[in-house]
Protein backbone atom coordinates (compact mmCIF):
# COMPACT_ATOMS: atom_id res chain seq x y z
CA UNK A 1 0.00 0.00 0.00
CA UNK A 2 1.30 2.93 -0.69
CA UNK A 3 1.96 5.56 2.11
CA UNK A 4 1.72 9.05 0.04
CA UNK A 5 -1.64 11.56 1.05
CA UNK A 6 -3.82 11.63 -1.89
CA UNK A 7 -3.24 16.03 -2.64
CA UNK A 8 -6.36 17.32 -0.89
CA UNK A 9 -6.19 14.91 1.50
CA UNK A 10 -5.90 16.08 5.23
CA UNK A 11 -5.15 13.64 7.81
CA UNK A 12 -6.57 14.53 11.71
CA UNK A 13 -4.22 16.69 13.41
CA UNK A 14 -4.10 16.06 17.29
CA UNK A 15 -4.12 19.00 19.40
CA UNK A 16 -0.62 19.54 20.89
CA UNK A 17 -0.49 19.81 24.30
CA UNK A 18 2.16 20.31 27.15
CA UNK A 19 2.10 18.56 29.95
CA UNK A 20 1.38 20.31 33.05
CA UNK A 21 4.70 20.71 35.23
CA UNK A 22 4.66 22.38 38.49
CA UNK A 23 7.48 24.52 40.48
CA UNK A 24 8.12 22.57 43.22
CA UNK A 25 10.46 22.48 46.39
CA UNK A 26 11.47 19.22 48.32
CA UNK A 27 10.27 18.09 51.53
CA UNK A 28 13.70 19.38 53.38
CA UNK A 29 13.38 22.53 52.19
CA UNK A 30 10.15 22.51 53.19
CA UNK A 31 10.53 21.17 56.72
CA UNK A 32 13.49 23.78 56.88
CA UNK A 33 11.13 26.30 56.24
CA UNK A 34 8.83 25.25 59.23
CA UNK A 35 11.90 24.88 61.71
CA UNK A 36 13.10 28.38 60.80
CA UNK A 37 9.44 29.95 61.75
CA UNK A 38 9.66 28.08 64.80
CA UNK A 39 13.39 28.65 66.23
CA UNK A 40 13.67 32.31 64.67
CA UNK A 41 10.29 33.79 65.23
CA UNK A 42 9.14 31.84 68.18
CA UNK A 43 5.82 30.40 66.00
CA UNK A 44 4.13 27.79 67.61
CA UNK A 45 4.23 24.34 65.41
CA UNK A 46 0.93 25.08 63.73
CA UNK A 47 1.29 29.18 63.30
CA UNK A 48 4.57 28.09 61.46
CA UNK A 49 3.15 24.96 59.67
CA UNK A 50 0.39 27.73 58.34
CA UNK A 51 2.74 30.50 57.94
CA UNK A 52 5.30 28.38 55.68
CA UNK A 53 2.44 27.22 53.72
CA UNK A 54 0.65 30.29 52.78
CA UNK A 55 4.66 31.76 52.18
CA UNK A 56 5.25 28.96 49.27
CA UNK A 57 1.69 29.20 47.92
CA UNK A 58 2.59 33.30 47.57
CA UNK A 59 5.56 32.45 45.39
CA UNK A 60 3.59 29.81 42.61
CA UNK A 61 5.40 26.93 44.83
CA UNK A 62 2.87 23.90 44.09
CA UNK A 63 3.21 21.91 47.78
CA UNK A 64 1.81 18.82 46.32
CA UNK A 65 4.49 16.88 46.48
CA UNK A 66 5.33 17.31 50.21
CA UNK A 67 3.95 16.18 53.32
CA UNK A 68 2.54 19.35 55.10
CA UNK A 69 3.64 18.55 58.56
CA UNK A 70 5.33 19.98 61.46
CA UNK A 71 9.19 18.67 61.65
CA UNK A 72 9.78 15.56 63.48
CA UNK A 73 6.05 14.31 62.96
CA UNK A 74 5.88 10.65 63.03
CA UNK A 75 5.34 8.10 60.03
CA UNK A 76 1.71 8.01 61.22
CA UNK A 77 0.83 10.96 60.31
CA UNK A 78 1.76 10.28 56.64
CA UNK A 79 -1.11 10.55 54.25
CA UNK A 80 -1.73 6.86 53.74
CA UNK A 81 -0.41 6.72 49.94
CA UNK A 82 2.99 7.73 51.30
CA UNK A 83 3.01 4.65 54.18
CA UNK A 84 1.68 1.94 51.15
CA UNK A 85 4.36 3.64 49.03
CA UNK A 86 6.64 3.17 52.05
CA UNK A 87 5.56 -0.21 52.95
CA UNK A 88 6.09 -1.53 49.25
CA UNK A 89 9.80 0.25 49.34
CA UNK A 90 10.33 -1.96 52.75
CA UNK A 91 9.20 -5.03 51.81
CA UNK A 92 11.39 -4.99 48.35
CA UNK A 93 14.51 -4.26 50.37
CA UNK A 94 14.13 -6.92 52.52
CA UNK A 95 14.41 -9.58 49.75
CA UNK A 96 17.33 -11.02 49.57
CA UNK A 97 17.78 -13.00 46.20
CA UNK A 98 18.97 -11.66 43.54
CA UNK A 99 18.36 -12.43 40.15
CA UNK A 100 18.60 -11.30 36.02
CA UNK A 101 16.81 -11.38 33.39
CA UNK A 102 17.80 -10.26 29.40
CA UNK A 103 14.58 -8.63 27.92
CA UNK A 104 14.47 -7.99 24.57
CA UNK A 105 14.27 -4.64 23.70
CA UNK A 106 15.73 -2.13 20.52
CA UNK A 107 16.99 -5.00 18.77
CA UNK A 108 18.95 -6.28 21.46
CA UNK A 109 18.70 -8.06 24.75
CA UNK A 110 18.61 -5.65 27.85
CA UNK A 111 20.25 -7.38 31.22
CA UNK A 112 18.11 -6.54 34.46
CA UNK A 113 19.02 -7.11 37.78
CA UNK A 114 16.25 -7.03 40.53
CA UNK A 115 15.27 -8.76 43.88
CA UNK A 116 13.55 -11.57 43.43
CA UNK A 117 10.87 -13.12 45.93
CA UNK A 118 8.77 -16.14 47.00
CA UNK A 119 5.06 -17.46 47.53
CA UNK A 120 4.69 -15.53 50.90
CA UNK A 121 6.35 -12.46 50.12
CA UNK A 122 4.53 -12.08 46.62
CA UNK A 123 1.53 -12.23 48.38
CA UNK A 124 2.52 -9.20 50.61
CA UNK A 125 3.88 -7.16 47.84
CA UNK A 126 0.88 -7.91 45.78
CA UNK A 127 -1.06 -6.98 48.95
CA UNK A 128 0.75 -3.96 49.17
CA UNK A 129 0.72 -2.76 45.67
CA UNK A 130 -3.40 -3.09 45.99
CA UNK A 131 -3.39 -0.85 48.67
CA UNK A 132 -1.13 1.63 46.36
CA UNK A 133 -3.86 1.41 43.74
CA UNK A 134 -7.29 1.80 46.12
CA UNK A 135 -5.69 5.21 47.03
CA UNK A 136 -5.02 6.78 43.99
CA UNK A 137 -8.52 5.32 42.81
CA UNK A 138 -9.87 7.20 45.53
CA UNK A 139 -8.90 10.64 43.41
CA UNK A 140 -9.78 10.02 39.62
CA UNK A 141 -11.29 12.57 37.87
CA UNK A 142 -10.18 14.85 40.77
CA UNK A 143 -8.22 18.23 39.65
CA UNK A 144 -5.67 18.23 42.35
CA UNK A 145 -4.18 14.63 42.84
CA UNK A 146 -2.31 14.97 45.73
CA UNK A 147 -1.66 11.25 46.21
CA UNK A 148 -0.44 10.96 42.72
CA UNK A 149 1.87 13.58 43.29
CA UNK A 150 2.61 12.54 46.92
CA UNK A 151 3.73 8.84 45.61
CA UNK A 152 5.09 9.98 43.05
CA UNK A 153 7.67 12.20 43.94
CA UNK A 154 8.45 9.52 46.69
CA UNK A 155 9.50 6.85 44.96
CA UNK A 156 6.18 5.29 43.91
CA UNK A 157 6.92 4.24 40.15
CA UNK A 158 10.20 2.93 40.43
CA UNK A 159 8.70 0.86 43.74
CA UNK A 160 6.07 -0.64 41.40
CA UNK A 161 8.53 -1.28 38.48
CA UNK A 162 10.80 -3.47 41.31
CA UNK A 163 7.71 -4.97 42.70
CA UNK A 164 6.60 -5.93 39.17
CA UNK A 165 10.32 -7.62 38.45
CA UNK A 166 10.10 -9.18 42.06
CA UNK A 167 6.86 -11.11 41.02
CA UNK A 168 7.93 -11.86 37.90
CA UNK A 169 7.31 -15.60 37.69
CA UNK A 170 3.79 -15.05 40.10
CA UNK A 171 1.30 -14.32 37.38
CA UNK A 172 -1.38 -13.58 39.69
CA UNK A 173 0.90 -11.27 41.88
CA UNK A 174 1.07 -8.63 39.02
CA UNK A 175 -1.67 -7.03 38.49
CA UNK A 176 -2.12 -5.09 41.12
CA UNK A 177 1.41 -3.43 40.70
CA UNK A 178 0.28 -2.79 36.95
CA UNK A 179 -2.87 -1.22 37.80
CA UNK A 180 -1.01 1.14 39.95
CA UNK A 181 1.17 2.05 37.94
CA UNK A 182 -1.01 2.93 35.08
CA UNK A 183 -2.96 5.26 37.46
CA UNK A 184 0.41 6.99 38.62
CA UNK A 185 1.08 7.32 34.64
CA UNK A 186 -1.74 9.57 34.27
CA UNK A 187 0.09 12.46 35.97
CA UNK A 188 2.37 14.03 33.67
CA UNK A 189 5.71 14.31 36.42
CA UNK A 190 5.09 10.35 37.51
CA UNK A 191 5.44 9.82 33.72
CA UNK A 192 8.55 11.47 33.49
CA UNK A 193 9.75 9.11 36.24
CA UNK A 194 9.06 6.04 33.87
CA UNK A 195 12.54 5.70 32.23
CA UNK A 196 13.85 3.48 29.97
CA UNK A 197 13.95 0.75 32.18
CA UNK A 198 10.45 0.93 32.86
CA UNK A 199 9.57 0.73 29.16
CA UNK A 200 11.41 -2.13 28.95
CA UNK A 201 10.19 -3.73 31.59
CA UNK A 202 6.37 -2.99 30.72
CA UNK A 203 6.99 -4.37 27.02
CA UNK A 204 8.75 -7.68 28.67
CA UNK A 205 5.28 -8.47 30.59
CA UNK A 206 2.86 -8.02 27.41
CA UNK A 207 5.43 -10.00 25.82
CA UNK A 208 5.99 -13.13 28.32
CA UNK A 209 2.05 -12.91 29.50
CA UNK A 210 0.76 -12.66 25.85
CA UNK A 211 -1.25 -15.85 26.33
CA UNK A 212 -2.83 -17.35 29.29
CA UNK A 213 -3.22 -14.40 31.39
CA UNK A 214 -5.53 -11.94 30.41
CA UNK A 215 -5.38 -10.38 33.78
CA UNK A 216 -2.56 -9.71 33.29
CA UNK A 217 -2.26 -8.43 29.59
CA UNK A 218 -4.42 -6.07 30.11
CA UNK A 219 -3.14 -4.10 33.09
CA UNK A 220 0.38 -3.95 31.27
CA UNK A 221 -1.53 -2.47 27.93
CA UNK A 222 -3.15 0.09 30.36
CA UNK A 223 0.00 0.77 31.69
CA UNK A 224 1.57 1.09 28.34
CA UNK A 225 -1.26 3.78 27.22
CA UNK A 226 -1.17 6.16 30.13
CA UNK A 227 2.95 6.15 30.02
CA UNK A 228 2.45 7.34 26.20
CA UNK A 229 -0.34 10.32 26.61
CA UNK A 230 1.53 13.60 25.72
CA UNK A 231 4.77 11.94 25.81
CA UNK A 232 6.83 11.30 22.29
CA UNK A 233 9.71 10.12 23.71
CA UNK A 234 8.09 7.15 25.72
CA UNK A 235 5.95 6.37 23.00
CA UNK A 236 8.99 6.00 20.41
CA UNK A 237 10.94 3.80 22.93
CA UNK A 238 7.92 1.92 23.32
CA UNK A 239 7.39 1.32 19.53
CA UNK A 240 10.61 1.36 17.56
CA UNK A 241 12.60 -0.49 20.72
CA UNK A 242 9.87 -2.14 22.74
CA UNK A 243 8.29 -3.85 19.79
CA UNK A 244 4.59 -2.48 21.42
CA UNK A 245 2.47 -2.25 17.79
CA UNK A 246 3.45 -5.53 17.06
CA UNK A 247 2.47 -7.06 20.25
CA UNK A 248 -0.75 -4.46 20.75
CA UNK A 249 -1.89 -6.36 17.16
CA UNK A 250 -0.91 -9.65 18.83
CA UNK A 251 -3.30 -8.85 21.77
CA UNK A 252 -5.86 -8.18 19.30
CA UNK A 253 -5.37 -11.50 17.52
CA UNK A 254 -4.83 -13.64 20.52
CA UNK A 255 -8.47 -12.16 22.10
CA UNK A 256 -10.81 -11.35 19.37
CA UNK A 257 -13.24 -13.22 22.01
CA UNK A 258 -12.32 -11.58 25.41
CA UNK A 259 -13.67 -7.68 25.22
CA UNK A 260 -11.75 -6.44 28.05
CA UNK A 261 -8.57 -7.41 26.85
CA UNK A 262 -9.23 -6.33 23.55
CA UNK A 263 -10.12 -3.05 24.29
CA UNK A 264 -7.11 -2.42 26.41
CA UNK A 265 -4.95 -3.25 23.18
CA UNK A 266 -7.26 -0.78 21.73
CA UNK A 267 -6.59 1.94 23.67
CA UNK A 268 -2.81 0.98 23.55
CA UNK A 269 -3.18 1.24 20.08
CA UNK A 270 -4.78 4.51 19.86
CA UNK A 271 -1.85 6.11 22.12
CA UNK A 272 0.70 4.83 19.80
CA UNK A 273 -0.85 6.86 16.52
CA UNK A 274 -1.23 10.21 18.53
CA UNK A 275 0.97 13.36 17.93
CA UNK A 276 -0.23 15.47 21.07
CA UNK A 277 3.38 16.35 22.85
CA UNK A 278 4.21 20.15 21.79
CA UNK A 279 7.83 18.94 23.21
CA UNK A 280 8.82 17.91 20.49
CA UNK A 281 8.74 18.66 16.77
CA UNK A 282 9.22 15.04 14.85
CA UNK A 283 6.29 12.86 16.04
CA UNK A 284 5.47 9.53 14.04
CA UNK A 285 1.32 8.80 15.49
CA UNK A 286 1.02 9.12 11.18
CA UNK A 287 3.86 6.30 10.81
CA UNK A 288 2.23 3.96 13.27
CA UNK A 289 -1.30 4.20 12.75
CA UNK A 290 -0.19 3.12 8.70
CA UNK A 291 1.83 0.45 10.26
CA UNK A 292 -0.70 -0.80 12.36
CA UNK A 293 -3.30 -0.89 9.27
CA UNK A 294 0.02 -2.79 7.14
CA UNK A 295 0.30 -4.92 10.33
CA UNK A 296 -3.69 -6.10 9.74
CA UNK A 297 -5.59 -3.53 12.37
CA UNK A 298 -8.74 -2.86 9.85
CA UNK A 299 -9.99 -6.76 9.37
CA UNK A 300 -9.84 -7.16 13.36
CA UNK A 301 -11.46 -3.76 14.23
CA UNK A 302 -14.57 -4.25 11.37
CA UNK A 303 -15.00 -7.99 13.11
CA UNK A 304 -14.92 -6.62 16.36
CA UNK A 305 -17.78 -4.07 14.77
CA UNK A 306 -19.69 -7.03 13.87
CA UNK A 307 -19.74 -9.18 17.01
CA UNK A 308 -21.93 -8.98 19.73
CA UNK A 309 -19.33 -7.02 21.39
CA UNK A 310 -20.65 -3.80 19.62
CA UNK A 311 -24.31 -4.14 21.77
CA UNK A 312 -22.63 -2.12 24.85
CA UNK A 313 -22.56 1.63 23.75
CA UNK A 314 -18.96 2.03 25.71
CA UNK A 315 -17.59 -0.62 23.82
CA UNK A 316 -19.07 0.91 20.27
CA UNK A 317 -17.35 3.97 21.14
CA UNK A 318 -13.76 2.45 22.08
CA UNK A 319 -13.95 0.45 18.35
CA UNK A 320 -14.89 3.51 16.39
CA UNK A 321 -12.13 5.86 18.42
CA UNK A 322 -10.15 2.85 17.76
CA UNK A 323 -10.53 2.69 13.92
CA UNK A 324 -10.75 6.58 13.60
CA UNK A 325 -7.09 6.96 14.56
CA UNK A 326 -6.18 4.70 11.17
CA UNK A 327 -7.84 6.30 8.98
CA UNK A 328 -4.97 8.30 7.67
CA UNK A 329 -4.55 8.17 4.39
CA UNK A 330 -6.33 7.83 1.30
CA UNK A 331 -5.60 4.61 -0.13
CA UNK A 332 -6.90 3.89 3.67
CA UNK A 333 -9.97 5.04 3.22
CA UNK A 334 -10.41 3.69 0.12
CA UNK A 335 -9.87 0.06 1.58
CA UNK A 336 -11.90 0.66 3.86
CA UNK A 337 -14.83 1.30 1.79
CA UNK A 338 -14.28 -1.66 0.11
CA UNK A 339 -14.57 -3.43 3.32
CA UNK A 340 -17.85 -1.47 3.99
CA UNK A 341 -16.94 0.16 6.82
CA UNK A 342 -19.16 3.29 5.55
CA UNK A 343 -22.37 1.23 5.98
CA UNK A 344 -21.43 -0.21 9.64
CA UNK A 345 -20.59 3.05 10.69
CA UNK A 346 -23.26 4.99 9.65
CA UNK A 347 -26.12 2.28 10.83
CA UNK A 348 -24.45 2.13 14.31
CA UNK A 349 -24.93 6.10 14.23
CA UNK A 350 -28.77 5.49 13.75
CA UNK A 351 -28.60 3.30 16.30
CA UNK A 352 -27.34 4.85 19.03
CA UNK A 353 -27.61 8.31 17.53
CA UNK A 354 -28.93 9.36 21.51
CA UNK A 355 -25.65 8.25 23.05
CA UNK A 356 -23.36 11.00 22.94
CA UNK A 357 -20.03 8.78 22.80
CA UNK A 358 -21.10 6.58 19.80
CA UNK A 359 -22.58 9.95 18.11
CA UNK A 360 -19.12 11.38 18.42
CA UNK A 361 -16.58 8.74 17.94
CA UNK A 362 -19.04 7.64 14.53
CA UNK A 363 -18.43 11.80 13.43
CA UNK A 364 -14.82 11.72 14.17
CA UNK A 365 -14.83 8.61 12.15
CA UNK A 366 -16.96 9.88 9.13
CA UNK A 367 -15.13 12.97 9.02
CA UNK A 368 -11.53 11.16 8.91
CA UNK A 369 -13.32 9.09 6.41
CA UNK A 370 -14.45 11.77 4.24
CA UNK A 371 -10.99 13.17 2.85
CA UNK A 372 -11.90 10.74 0.25
CA UNK A 373 -14.39 11.94 -2.48
CA UNK A 374 -15.67 8.39 -3.24
CA UNK A 375 -16.39 7.80 0.52
CA UNK A 376 -17.91 11.21 1.02
CA UNK A 377 -20.22 10.63 -2.00
CA UNK A 378 -21.69 7.24 -0.11
CA UNK A 379 -21.69 8.73 2.91
CA UNK A 380 -24.15 11.43 1.82
CA UNK A 381 -26.33 8.56 -0.81
CA UNK A 382 -26.34 6.45 2.82
CA UNK A 383 -27.81 9.63 4.64
CA UNK A 384 -24.81 9.75 7.04
CA UNK A 385 -25.08 13.71 7.06
CA UNK A 386 -28.98 13.70 8.14
CA UNK A 387 -27.57 11.53 10.98
CA UNK A 388 -25.27 13.64 11.71
CA UNK A 389 -27.22 16.55 11.59
CA UNK A 390 -29.66 14.73 13.88
CA UNK A 391 -26.84 13.95 16.97
CA UNK A 392 -26.11 17.43 16.28
CA UNK A 393 -29.63 18.31 17.72
CA UNK A 394 -29.83 16.01 20.54
CA UNK A 395 -26.48 16.84 22.14
CA UNK A 396 -26.05 20.59 21.42
CA UNK A 397 -23.94 20.96 24.53
CA UNK A 398 -21.34 18.58 23.85
CA UNK A 399 -18.85 20.74 22.16
CA UNK A 400 -16.48 17.74 21.38
CA UNK A 401 -19.63 16.15 19.52
CA UNK A 402 -20.47 18.84 17.75
CA UNK A 403 -16.89 19.61 16.67
CA UNK A 404 -16.96 16.37 15.38
CA UNK A 405 -19.88 16.63 13.40
CA UNK A 406 -19.03 20.24 12.14
CA UNK A 407 -15.73 18.61 10.91
CA UNK A 408 -17.62 16.09 8.89
CA UNK A 409 -20.33 17.88 7.42
CA UNK A 410 -17.62 20.42 6.26
CA UNK A 411 -15.77 17.21 4.77
CA UNK A 412 -18.31 16.05 2.86
CA UNK A 413 -19.18 19.65 1.26
CA UNK A 414 -15.51 19.84 -0.01
CA UNK A 415 -15.54 20.32 -4.03
CA UNK A 416 -18.79 17.92 -3.91
CA UNK A 417 -21.73 20.89 -4.43
CA UNK A 418 -24.36 17.91 -4.35
CA UNK A 419 -23.79 17.16 -0.98
CA UNK A 420 -23.61 20.38 0.25
CA UNK A 421 -27.00 21.19 -1.44
CA UNK A 422 -28.01 17.89 0.28
CA UNK A 423 -26.65 19.16 3.66
CA UNK A 424 -28.44 22.10 3.47
CA UNK A 425 -31.88 20.83 2.97
CA UNK A 426 -31.22 18.72 6.25
CA UNK A 427 -30.77 21.41 8.14
CA UNK A 428 -27.03 21.25 8.04
CA UNK A 429 -26.71 24.77 7.62
CA UNK A 430 -28.52 25.99 11.11
CA UNK A 431 -26.74 22.89 12.77
CA UNK A 432 -23.80 24.27 12.23
CA UNK A 433 -24.24 28.36 13.09
CA UNK A 434 -26.07 26.96 16.43
CA UNK A 435 -22.47 25.14 17.38
CA UNK A 436 -20.36 27.46 16.57
CA UNK A 437 -22.07 29.62 18.38
CA UNK A 438 -22.76 27.79 21.23
CA UNK A 439 -18.93 26.25 21.49
CA UNK A 440 -17.02 29.82 19.81
CA UNK A 441 -14.68 29.36 22.54
CA UNK A 442 -13.20 25.50 21.93
CA UNK A 443 -10.71 25.80 19.87
CA UNK A 444 -10.40 23.05 17.94
CA UNK A 445 -14.87 24.37 16.86
CA UNK A 446 -13.00 27.61 15.78
CA UNK A 447 -11.17 25.65 13.10
CA UNK A 448 -13.45 23.21 12.01
CA UNK A 449 -16.43 25.69 11.92
CA UNK A 450 -14.77 28.17 9.55
CA UNK A 451 -13.59 25.44 6.96
CA UNK A 452 -17.10 24.00 7.14
CA UNK A 453 -18.59 27.40 6.03
CA UNK A 454 -16.19 27.69 3.58
CA UNK A 455 -16.54 24.31 1.97
CA UNK A 456 -20.24 24.48 2.18
CA UNK A 457 -20.07 28.33 0.34
CA UNK A 458 -17.49 27.86 -2.08
CA UNK A 459 -19.36 26.51 -5.04
CA UNK A 460 -22.74 26.93 -3.74
CA UNK A 461 -23.38 30.66 -3.26
CA UNK A 462 -27.00 30.20 -2.94
CA UNK A 463 -25.80 28.70 1.13
CA UNK A 464 -24.37 32.35 1.37
CA UNK A 465 -28.24 33.98 2.02
CA UNK A 466 -29.21 30.79 4.59
CA UNK A 467 -25.97 31.39 6.64
CA UNK A 468 -26.51 34.88 6.70
CA UNK A 469 -29.94 34.93 7.69
CA UNK A 470 -29.25 32.09 10.64
CA UNK A 471 -26.20 34.94 12.09
CA UNK A 472 -23.35 33.28 10.93
CA UNK A 473 -21.44 36.35 10.72
CA UNK A 474 -20.87 37.07 14.31
CA UNK A 475 -19.51 34.08 15.53
CA UNK A 476 -17.34 34.25 12.84
CA UNK A 477 -16.24 37.82 13.75
CA UNK A 478 -15.98 36.51 17.21
CA UNK A 479 -13.17 33.60 15.85
CA UNK A 480 -11.25 36.74 14.48
CA UNK A 481 -11.23 38.98 17.35
CA UNK A 482 -10.43 35.85 19.58
CA UNK A 483 -7.32 35.12 17.24
CA UNK A 484 -5.54 38.66 16.36
CA UNK A 485 -3.20 36.69 14.09
CA UNK A 486 -2.56 33.30 12.83
CA UNK A 487 -3.86 30.60 10.78
CA UNK A 488 -7.40 30.31 12.56
CA UNK A 489 -7.72 34.64 12.15
CA UNK A 490 -7.28 33.82 8.74
CA UNK A 491 -9.33 31.24 8.37
CA UNK A 492 -12.35 32.73 9.64
CA UNK A 493 -11.39 36.38 7.63
CA UNK A 494 -11.58 33.62 4.53
CA UNK A 495 -15.15 32.43 5.37
CA UNK A 496 -16.05 36.16 5.30
CA UNK A 497 -15.09 37.26 2.28
CA UNK A 498 -16.37 33.48 0.98
CA UNK A 499 -19.86 35.06 2.38
CA UNK A 500 -19.27 38.28 0.96
CA UNK A 501 -19.09 40.30 4.22
CA UNK A 502 -16.80 43.16 4.99
CA UNK A 503 -13.45 42.72 5.86
CA UNK A 504 -10.27 44.52 5.91
CA UNK A 505 -7.33 42.60 3.77
CA UNK A 506 -4.49 45.30 4.28
CA UNK A 507 -2.57 44.59 6.49
CA UNK A 508 -1.23 47.48 8.89
CA UNK A 509 2.99 47.91 8.62
CA UNK A 510 3.51 46.58 11.91
CA UNK A 511 7.39 47.55 12.33
CA UNK A 512 9.54 50.47 13.14
CA UNK A 513 10.23 53.56 11.44
CA UNK A 514 13.62 52.79 9.77
CA UNK A 515 15.76 53.95 6.98
CA UNK A 516 13.40 51.91 4.06
CA UNK A 517 10.62 54.33 5.06
CA UNK A 518 12.96 57.63 5.15
CA UNK A 519 14.95 56.99 1.97
CA UNK A 520 12.33 57.64 -0.33
CA UNK A 521 11.04 60.67 1.27
CA UNK A 522 14.56 62.54 2.28
CA UNK A 523 15.32 63.10 5.43
CA UNK A 524 13.81 65.92 7.68
CA UNK A 525 16.62 68.37 8.01
CA UNK A 526 18.93 67.04 5.11
CA UNK A 527 20.94 69.26 2.99
CA UNK A 528 18.08 70.48 0.19
CA UNK A 529 19.29 69.18 -3.48
CA UNK A 530 16.03 69.99 -4.96
CA UNK A 531 16.43 74.42 -4.11
CA UNK A 532 20.34 74.12 -5.79
CA UNK A 533 18.81 72.46 -8.93
CA UNK A 534 16.25 75.35 -9.37
CA UNK A 535 19.14 77.94 -9.50
CA UNK A 536 21.23 76.70 -12.64
CA UNK A 537 20.56 77.94 -15.76
CA UNK A 538 18.93 74.45 -17.02
CA UNK A 539 16.58 74.59 -14.56
CA UNK A 540 15.63 78.41 -15.00
CA UNK A 541 14.99 78.24 -19.38
CA UNK A 542 13.19 75.14 -18.74
CA UNK A 543 10.81 77.70 -16.07
CA UNK A 544 10.89 80.06 -18.35
CA UNK A 545 9.57 78.33 -21.63
CA UNK A 546 6.05 76.85 -19.33
CA UNK A 547 5.64 79.73 -18.42
CA UNK A 548 5.52 81.76 -22.09
CA UNK A 549 3.33 78.59 -23.11
CA UNK A 550 0.81 79.23 -20.15
CA UNK A 551 0.87 83.00 -21.43
CA UNK A 552 2.34 84.25 -18.49
CA UNK A 553 4.78 86.82 -18.35
CA UNK A 554 7.72 86.58 -16.13
CA UNK A 555 9.20 89.94 -14.34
Amino acid sequence: MSSSLRPGFQAHQDDKQTAELHARISQETFDQAVQENIDDFEMTPEEALADAITQFEAQGINLNNVVRRVPGAGAEDEPPVLQHVRALQSLVEDLEDDETLDIQFGGGMMRISFRVCGAEAAIQLSEASASVRAELQRERGADQKTSCVLAGHNGGVDALISAMLATWRVPSALPPSLEALALLLMDAECREQLGVRGVAVICAVIRNHAVGTPAVLRAALHAARAAMLIHEHHRQLFVDKGGLLELTLAAMRGHADDGATFLAACGALRATTLADDARTRACKGLEHAKAAVEGGALPMLLAALRSPMRTQASVLAELLATLSRLTVTDEICSRLARMDALPLAITELGNHVTDAAVAKQACFFLANISGNDQCKASIVSGQGHVLIVQAMHLHQHNAGMQTDAVAALGNMALRMPKNSEAIAKAGGLSAIVSALTAHVAYPRMQSKGCLAVRNLVGRNEENIAPFLEQGIEQPLRAVMSANLDGPVHNQAKAALRDMHCSVSLQENFKGEIGSAFILPQGEEHCENHWDKFIETPVAQEAIRKEMDALGIQSE
